[in-house]
């Protein structure tokens, strides 16, 4: 008998990859199942499928039961696997290099044939293909991605923008921090939000992008065991260790002479910087095909512009601004005059005002170990440890403090920061996960997680040892907006985040037939500790310079504003929030057949918050309103009740003609996410407990005391030592409370008692269609999401007003005191915020068509369109309570509950990428294109239009101009004045505005909000590398160089690639208030240099926008 196998090759279409159905709860792996047929087509059972990792020698198997299914569960991700079919009188099938995606099942059907006289082995080789199906939106990247395509920042989100319905760190139309993103199952979110960066770390990288193997995104999948999100899953794995030894030394360098400095054909400033990383990584066999370890190590360091933090802004001459050169409208002789006031009265250095950019440092250190161990065939356990430690710099926050804020920020072409007012962070990122797979049997498997990470992120620091006030020194009236600040930055004294995540996760596996049960159960406990005292060192605002540079002579004038935030004696900072998530679900994969599987499944979940509070009786006696306009009494020692939040979701995948050409695939079901934990962290620290905060909502809540405000830098608790007194409802009072018991804080944050965690209701359909003879595969994704119940921060105590504005035939709420909107008067009108849900239900829609390449001689790549719209009621733009709720523009109220167009989704995105690899002469260049608008934005007034005390009022257009008041634009003063711009030559340049800005057809209408698009931006990225020696010292080492070149159009032309921003902070202000608040009241258009405003945007002028090259230099064995 000859035993010599008999090979023959087929193409992998014969392999059927129908994939839908498996288990992934922390998604860390992935997994193979099927039906084994017999050539007469009956479902055959008892035969083996034994599945092998090649490089490890990893071994996974499995019997076929009575209805021909198997399953092989919690598999490595990559491969190459070899498996083998095989049945005692039937010919051996061997499947070879195959690759398992992570989160993305492979489902593989086999043909057993009779045998015959000579024992034949078939085999069938995939070639380097990986299984591409799905069932709802995702996209996966795997390592050749990662080493092929561009990166410059070298993070995980350079290869999430590969999703088609990614708009920056926002999927399917929902704000990044509505994502959940792990890695090796353990949770890597800015969990707690402070901004929209999706990992921790602040701007370091928390794991080196070489010690990652796998990159997935999921929008839609509807495995019931994937939880935590209502925007994006985001998963990555990291690199495990072989039966080989192999690693890595690299280095990648940028510097000024590989950055451009040239925009539109001006050239910028060139100032020094560079930024290096080097890192090495090291893995292999401690036992051969049983323990294998990895590690990395990897440290980046940056300078000057390469820095964060870098300030780039220089003051004026003449008082004109020229955004293009960085030139900001702050005269020099005014940031001069301020300073030296500064040093010779108060006796406070301010730092300098320009000149340091060169100056910012930023460097982090990490580490990640990682141990795989066969225990047996049945037990695999992998345990993973990684370490970050980094410091940055940021400028001052843009305009955050009390009501009403600036327009601009504080640092740009209308503002300028001394040095001192700036601040830095220190990160600390640990984290471990354990995860035991277990094969108990062919029906019975189990995955065990435990993960834990504790993090530091941040911990402010400021640039000056001395502590001194914060102050605002606006360009000339209380209705102006920032032209100079100084002091200890608003929100960096007592500043720091603790967070600290456990999670455990257990999923059993059986199958049965042709049923595929899943039951699990998890806990997280997540334990946040947050001081943050806002304007810890205190706040004064100053009219104009001349105001200020009076303050500590006999001519001291009151500041315009005021605030304070202070811990009572004895009481510590740390606001805690505890919070516990119990999972339990089931699920069920039903094969109806080769072509045709669903799953059906129910997900429960109970929030717990596991800390008490302490009540400030002095806000739960207050009456406030709910979100219906009924009177209520909240509990400021309650979080919100614990109830059970059910979870059904439905999926199919169908293989139309059995031959994976054509696959229609999808799936319904709910998802359930979280907040931002700084929203809950808010109530506990503002709820006058621990510390008292005085940020008024708006001039009128300041008016009864301010005029005794003098400037008190020597005691940045002054006025807790000293407090003001005024007359109230015929007593005498202070906001200077020296606890609970003093009375009701100034302003404060509650969280509704029947506050409900985000969810949304979210439905796929996709379909796959494989040309044929070709390595193109054509797809299409119809996403809908909508709102189950949607979040947003409500004024509690502003009631409606009846008045209304008269200006040009306007229909605008008007607000002429704080009566006039306050409920209880006892308090501020904008004082009380309350976290709850909202009664409008907002939704998303996108639809994406495009193809993918799989590889064919040496290329590949993707090419997607996607079209998305979306609607919410708020952005909830911001960290803090006031700043979440009043920091979207709105027509009347910032309680507005209506549905305007979201922030997180632009109408067109194309998204393409190409790798091509010159194998003869060890090249690969790999290209990363992008074309989308930048971004929407909202026009509105530069300041406070209706009276109540928040400047985020949209802008309205008459129908005729001629019905608005305009007054000159003067400088100068008295008899000196000059006047710059006439009422009519402003008219008739807002005019203008409209015409050219395509806003005609807005006339007589509040402008909507978000409803406009900052302009198309292509962006292309290329990566070449080019090996230029191997096979040295051993067989496959190599040294390869690298160079990255990120808006590579841009170097070509100074005119391409340039990103645009809008002329103010926060959208487009192209009209200001000029004098009181009034009903009818008079107008300025505002000035971008020495003309008036022509155009909401204008060219970005940072190196932020230019072409940079990255060098890289790596040796690998």
């Amino acid at each position: 008998m000859n035993l010599n196998p008999i090979k023959k090759r087929v193409l992998i279409a014969a392999i059927a990859f129908a994939g839908f159905g498996a288990v992934h709860a922390q998604v860390t792996t992935s997994n193979m199942t099927g039906i084994v047929t017999q050539a007469d087509g009956k479902t055959n059972s008892g035969a083996t499928i034994t599945a092998t990792h090649i490089p490890s020698g990893t071994v996974y198997s499995a019997k076929v039961n009575s209805s021909g299914n198997y399953n092989l569960a919690n598999m490595r991700v990559g491969g190459p696997y070899k498996v083998v079919v095989e049945q005692a009188g039937h010919q051996p099938l061997v499947f070879e290099d195959l690759y398992l995606e992570l989160g993305q099942p492979m489902v593989l059907n086999a043909k057993l044939d009779e045998k015959t006289t000579n024992i034949q082995e078939v085999l069938i080789t995939a070639g380097a293909n990986r299984n591409v199906n799905k069932t709802g939106a995702a996209t996966n990247v795997g390592l050749k991605q990662i080493q092929d395509l561009p990166q410059v920042t070298r993070s995980i989100t350079e290869f999430t923008r590969l999703t088609p319905q990614a708009n920056g760190n926002a999927f399917a139309g929902r704000d990044g921090r509505y994502n959940n993103l792990q890695i090796d199952g353990a949770n890597f979110n800015n969990g707690f939000g402070l901004n929209t960066n999706p990992l921790p770390g602040g701007n370091a990288q928390p794991i080196s992008l070489d010690a990652i193997q796998e990159i997935s995104v999921n929008i839609a999948p509807f495995d019931i065991t994937q939880s935590g999100f209502t925007g994006a899953g985001i998963n990555a794995v990291t690199k495990s260790g072989t039966n080989q030894f192999h690693g890595s030394l690299y280095g990648y360098y940028t510097g000024k002479e590989l950055t451009g400095w040239k925009i539109n054909g001006d050239d910028l400033t060139k100032v020094s910087g560079t930024k290096q990383t080097n890192g090495l990584t090291f893995g292999g066999p401690i036992v051969k095909n049983k323990l294998f370890f990895f590690i990395s190590a990897e440290r980046e360091e940056a300078t000057g512009v390469n820095a964060s933090g870098a300030n780039l802004w220089t003051a004026s001459q003449n008082g004109i601004s020229n955004a293009s050169k960085n030139i900001s409208r702050v005269k020099e002789s005014d940031l001069i005059a301020v300073q030296n006031h500064l040093r010779t009265v108060w006796g406070y250095d301010p730092g300098r005002y320009q000149g340091y950019a060169n100056e910012a440092v930023q460097n982090s250190d990490k580490l990640l170990a990682r141990l795989d161990w066969n225990i047996s065939d049945k037990h695999k356990l992998a345990i993973r440890y990684n370490m970050l430690k980094a410091n940055s710099n940021s400028v001052a926050n843009a305009n955050s403090g009390p009501q009403p804020r600036s327009s601009w920020g504080r640092v740009s072409d209308r503002a300028m920061t001394f040095e001192y007012g700036n601040y830095g962070n220190e990160n600390t990122v640990q984290s471990l996960s354990a995860e035991l797979n277990s094969t108990f049997n062919s029906s019975l498997s189990n995955k065990f997680l435990f993960t834990y990470s504790k993090m530091i992120d941040p911990k402010r620091t400021t640039p000056s040892s001395t502590l001194f006030p914060f102050v605002d020194i606006w360009d000339g009236s209380s209705s102006g907006g920032n032209y100079i600040s100084f002091g200890t930055e608003l929100f960096s004294y007592l500043n720091e985040v603790q967070n600290t995540n456990y999670s455990f996760i257990n999923n059993l596996t059986y199958t049965v037939g042709k049923h595929t049960f899943v039951g699990g159960a998890a806990f997280d406990l997540q334990k946040f500790g947050n001081s943050y005292t806002r304007m810890g060192t205190g706040y004064y605002r100053y009219a104009s310079v001349a105001d200020f540079l009076k303050t500590g002579t006999a001519a001291e004038v009151a500041p315009i504003m005021f605030g304070l935030t202070y811990p009572y004696a004895g009481q510590d900072t740390f606001a805690k929030v505890n919070f516990g998530l119990l999972s339990a679900y089931v699920q069920d994969r039903y094969t109806v057949n080769d072509r045709l599987n669903f799953t059906i499944g129910l997900r429960a979940e109970l929030p717990m918050y596991m800390n008490d509070l302490t009540p400030n009786p002095s806000i739960d006696n207050l009456t406030l309103l709910d979100i219906n306009g009924n009177p209520k009494n909240y509990n400021s020692g309650n979080w919100p009740k614990s109830k059970v939040t059910l979870s059904p979701r439905f999926g199919f995948n169908y293989d139309v003609n059995g031959d994976r050409s054509l696959v229609i695939r999808g799936g319904t079901g709910i998802f359930t996410g979280r907040v931002p934990f700084v929203w809950l962290t808010n109530m506990p620290t503002n709820a006058g407990v621990l510390q008292n905060t005085i940020e008024p909502g708006g001039y009128s809540e300041v008016s009864p005391w301010i005029g005794q405000v003098r400037f008190h830098p020597e005691d940045i608790y002054y006025y807790v030592n000293h407090p003001i007194y005024y007359t109230k409802d015929g007593k005498q009072v202070t906001p200077f409370i020296s606890s609970p018991s003093g009375g009701v804080p100034s302003s404060f944050a509650l969280v509704d008692d029947n506050f409900k965690m985000p969810s949304v209701w979210r439905s796929s359909l996709g379909i796959d269609f494989r040309i044929p003879d070709s390595p193109i595969t054509l797809s299409s994704d119809i996403l809908y999401t909508r709102d189950v119940n949607a979040v947003f921060q409500f004024g509690a105590n502003r009631k409606a007003s009846d008045n209304k504005m008269t200006y040009a035939g306007v229909d605008r709420v008007y607000y002429p005191n704080a009566k006039a909107y306050s409920y209880n008067t006892a308090i501020g009108p904008n004082s009380a915020t309350v976290l709850t849900n909202t009664n409008s239900k907002g939704y998303a829609f996108s639809a994406t068509v495009g193809a993918s390449l799989r590889p064919w001689h040496g290329l590949s790549g993707s090419a997607f369109y996607t079209y998305s719209k979306a609607e919410e009621v708020s952005a909830n733009a911001g960290s803090s309570a006031t700043s979440a709720w009043g920091g979207s523009p709105t027509v009347d109220t910032p309680n507005q509950d209506f549905l305007s167009i979201s922030d997180f989704a632009v109408p067109h995105r194309v998204v393409a990428n190409v790798s091509y690899e010159l194998k003869k002469t060890g090249t690969t260049i790999g290209v990363f294109y992008s074309g989308s608008s930048q971004g929407r934005y909202s026009y509105y007034y530069s300041n406070d239009v209706n009276g109540d005390g928040i400047a985020n009022d949209l802008m309205y257009i008459p129908v005729n101009s001629a019905d608005m008041k305009f007054s000159d634009i003067t400088t100068g003063s008295g008899a000196s004045a000059t006047v710059l711009f006439t009422a009519q030559q402003q008219r008739e340049a807002f005019d203008r505005f409209i015409a050219d800005n395509g806003l005609e057809g807005y006339r007589g209408q509040i402008l909507p909000r978000n409803e406009f698009l900052l302009p198309w931006l292509n962006r292309v990225d290329v990566r070449i590398a080019q090996n230029i020696a191997s096979d040295m010292i051993n067989k496959g080492d190599k040294v390869q160089i690298t160079l990255d070149v990120l808006n590579f159009g841009n170097l070509l032309n100074s005119k391409w690639g340039v990103r645009d921003t809008n002329v103010s902070q926060y959208g487009a202000a192209i009209l200001s208030r000029f004098g009181a608040v009034d009903p009818n009241p008079s107008f300025q258009m505002l000035r971008d240099g020495t003309e008036l405003v022509k155009a909401p945007y204008r060219a970005v002028s940072t190196t932020a926008t230019t072409w940079t090259a990255m060098l890289g230099f790596r040796y690998s064995f």
